[in-house]
């Protein structure tokens, strides 16, 4: 999301996630000397993927 205006309340982190996955987005692992993994609160839907 880029701007706020988009919302009638400030969003929750689950809503601009749903919003997000909703639009076709997916969580993208990010390279970490322990191996990838989907850091943020992306984390949280992310299969096999734990921060």
């Amino acid at each position: 999301m880029t701007a706020v205006a988009v919302w009638e309340h400030k969003p929750t982190a689950e809503e601009m996630l749903a919003a997000r996955l909703g639009r076709g987005w997916e969580p993208t692992p990010t390279g970490t000397k322990d191996g990838p993994k989907v850091l943020g609160f992306a984390a949280c839907v992310a299969a096999g993927h734990r921060s």
